[in-house]
């Protein structure tokens, strides 16, 4: 039969029965590099983002260009010249 948890009074130690888990507390030192690693991929995110628009926005300001190039273009497509 499995034994509970007991504290033992001349001893201190715990006796732990089977399938019982406890997780220890974290450390502080933990806490701030888990902390540390969600600063660092919300940093990773946001500038894939910014990066992200900033491709969308040159792709968009290529087709305004090309097509201003084609409205103003002196020799029109087709003319054989």
């Amino acid at each position: 039969m499995p034994e509970t948890v007991r504290q033992r009074s001349d001893t201190g130690h715990r006796s732990v029965s089977a399938g019982v888990y406890h997780r220890p507390p974290e450390s502080p030192y933990v806490k701030e590099r888990r902390g540390r690693a969600v600063k660092k991929l919300l940093l990773v995110a946001l500038a894939a983002i910014g990066g992200l628009l900033v491709y969308r926005q040159i792709q968009a300001d290529r087709a305004e260009q090309d097509l201003w190039t084609e409205a103003t273009d002196s020799v029109p497509a087709g003319s054989g010249v």
